[in-house]
């Protein structure tokens, strides 16, 4: 899949959901958000990879590098102006050049890519959600890939902070496209396989409403979903998922 193409297309779906949803409406699986704080959450995260990659930095951006972003209906453009400016930052650089990232490996520029991706499109979903009506379905291999990305990169730092006790395993599993994990934890520290294999738990379904699952925007409930184990686990994968 192409990331930034990805972020792009996100990012733009993002910023029209949060103008007709406005800034006051709440963020119904970020308790305590508004709409105005996840712009200007996404803006914030977004002017860091731009920091990150543009400038080659091999250690976090000081936080005065940062432009303060407006609490009032400019932050709409504020954010449309740092989307275009990273997306051309992502979309020109070389994914193999190094640069800094929280994940403590990959210093590359690719992993912004991935993660940009990513990071817009779930608080898209978020936005759409807040403006009522149903969030449009992720793309099927966005999908896959965010769920691999989730797994895979970003759950050894989850479960460390948020159920460091954790040891149990959890097979994921698309029905409509390729795609199959079987994450384990052992004290709290997971290791991922992408296999079919049995799990104590497995959580199956089509792409889209998976990966809305893996990051707890829908319940396990959801059309299409479906798991077989025990399901006394899925608490446990929520208490790891912000």
């Amino acid at each position: 899949m192409n990331h930034v193409e990805t972020l792009r297309l996100e990012g733009t779906r993002l910023s029209a959901a949060a103008r007709a949803a406005g800034l006051e409406a709440p963020i119904e699986h970020c308790p305590g958000w508004t709409v105005g704080r996840l712009l200007g959450h996404t803006g914030k995260v977004l002017q860091r990879t731009n920091l990150c990659v543009a400038d080659g930095l091999m250690a976090p951006p000081a936080e005065d590098a940062f432009v303060s972003l407006p609490r009032d209906e400019a932050l709409f453009d504020a954010f449309d102006e740092i989307l275009s400016a990273i997306c051309e930052t992502l979309g020109s650089c070389d994914p193999d050049a190094p640069s800094w990232n929280f994940s403590g490996e990959n210093f590359t520029n690719g992993f912004w890519q991935r993660r940009m991706a990513h990071e817009v499109e779930i608080h898209r979903w978020d936005a759409q959600n807040a403006a009522g009506g149903a969030a449009d379905a992720f793309h099927d291999a966005s999908a896959v890939d965010g769920i691999d990305e989730l797994l895979t990169v970003l759950m050894p730092i989850l479960s460390s902070v948020k159920n460091p006790t954790l040891s149990s395993s959890f097979h994921l599993h698309c029905t409509d496209t390729a795609g199959e994990w079987l994450t384990t934890f052992v004290d709290g520290q997971p290791t991922t396989i992408r296999e079919h294999a049995k799990g104590d738990i497995a959580v199956r379904g089509p792409a889209s409403p998976l990966y809305a699952w893996a990051w707890n925007r829908v319940p396990i409930t959801t059309d299409g979903l479906d798991t077989a184990g025990d399901a006394s686990l899925l608490d446990a994968w929520a208490s790891v998922v912000p």
